[in-house]
């Protein structure tokens, strides 16, 4: 993802399509274990819109651009970085705090490795991320509050969703695709509710709402 992104920018568009696409195949292998009838289709309807909505947003941040301090046009898209920096920062943090020093369980039917205090420092890792990005990039402080604040809990949200479906359908992993990581979506379930928040910073700080 980062090589595309920062190197065969081209290549961008493409990688998410082809990664949504192995992804909703994962979601509805998932679905049809875990549902029947009317339930199945509404689950595969939503999956699909869930998809394309994190997905696009995505995508866009390509393109995000909002007169950031100090340059006529953008080097590099950095919108785009942020969300994949952000949810990285929330995913390794998490992981390895909780792995450590992990106590109490905050969802043990759903997830019951994911801790309070892996939780914590997920959550403040992707905080201090974007407070560093808005330093460096001189992004507008109201963007800059939007992703620092809800960019953790909306990659925890994203993990849990996740944890809900395979757990429903009785499944570890979403597919076998990435040896030892799982599946696709396995691994983008953060991103893609992280992805709308920091569109939503951008929007902000492009409409100067809230002032910069």
């Amino acid at each position: 993802m980062l090589l595309s992104l920062l190197v065969f920018s081209f290549a961008w568009i493409p990688l998410l399509i082809v990664g949504g696409v192995l992804a909703y195949v994962e979601l509805a292998r998932l679905a049809r274990r875990a549902f029947r009838g009317a339930a199945l289709g509404a689950a595969l309807i939503v999956g699909g819109l869930y998809l394309t909505g994190g997905l696009a947003a995505l995508a866009q941040l390509q393109f995000a651009w909002a007169g950031e301090r100090g340059t006529v046009a953008p080097s590099f898209a950095r919108w785009a970085l942020l969300a994949l920096a952000v949810t990285w920062a929330a995913d390794i943090s998490a992981y390895a705090v909780g792995s450590r020093i992990g106590r109490r369980r905050i969802a043990p039917l759903l997830s019951p490795r994911k801790t309070l205090e892996g939780t914590v420092a997920g959550i403040a890792a992707a905080a201090l991320v974007a407070l560093a990005f808005g330093a460096v990039y001189g992004l507008a402080p109201a963007a800059v509050a939007i992703v620092a604040l809800f960019a953790g809990p909306a990659a925890l949200a994203g993990d849990l969703i996740e944890s809900a479906l395979k757990r429903a359908a009785g499944a570890k992993d979403s597919g076998g695709i990435i040896p030892g990581h799982g599946g696709v979506l396995d691994r983008i379930d953060s991103l893609l509710l992280v992805a709308p928040v920091v569109y939503l910073g951008f929007v902000v700080a492009r409409s100067g709402m809230m002032g910069r």
